[in-house]
């Protein structure tokens, strides 16, 4: 019984990392595009901002597939390429860079945030859009917006922030991609809670 009770506790404990970890960081998200019902060249926009009030965070942008073309234009802050993965950040003004699209199939990348704006006092938020524009910039492509947005909130009055997520119905989709690191916790909390049982049996 002693062995019993030890064993679950460690499972109690796998869980509790489990719980403090997905807590304490935010997820990645994986945005996909569904651009088979349009044609011809576009431009994909990938847009960091902040007031002077926010606070510095960084936004990095990794695993691109689709027609991605040539680059159009990027802000000098951008470091990275959609070959082998960006990074935006939110400071003086905040980072940008716009590539041409070939439209007619699927485009998806993943997406995280780093930064302690959750967790510091503030009084502005930040926000990440990704958009599709059409080829000479004047007019959005498939909705009247960005196709993503992450809305980076603050700290306010000792209340921590978090980030909204919002997507275009029909043409986007944003899921979050599960971390390697909590499920193994989840794993071998479960695979421990078994071996534990089966002893007892």
């Amino acid at each position: 019984m002693r062995n019993l009770i030890k064993r679950f506790s460690l499972c109690l404990f796998a869980l509790a990392l489990f719980a403090s970890s997905a807590a304490q960081a935010f997820p990645t998200w994986q945005v996909k595009v569904d651009t088979r019902g349009l044609s011809g060249t576009a431009l994909m926009d990938f847009t960091f901002l902040a007031n002077a009030g926010a606070t510095p965070a960084t936004a990095t942008l990794s695993n691109f597939s689709g027609d991605f073309g040539s680059l159009y234009e990027r802000s000098p802050g951008v470091s990275g390429s959609i070959a082998d993965g960006l990074v935006l950040g939110n400071e003086d003004g905040g980072d940008y860079l716009t590539q041409y699209v070939v439209l007619g199939g699927w485009f998806s990348f993943d997406i995280s945030f780093g930064g302690a704006f959750a967790t510091t006092e503030a009084v502005d938020a930040s926000q990440f859009n990704a958009t599709l524009y059409t080829e000479d910039f004047s007019d959005f492509i498939g909705t009247a917006g960005s196709f993503a947005a992450f809305s980076l909130l603050p700290q306010m009055n000792g209340v921590p922030g978090g980030i909204e997520v919002s997507a275009a119905d029909g043409l986007a989709s944003v899921t979050e991609v599960p971390e390697p690191s909590s499920l193994l916790l989840v794993l071998a909390a479960m695979a421990a809670l078994g071996w534990a049982r089966s002893r007892t049996v």
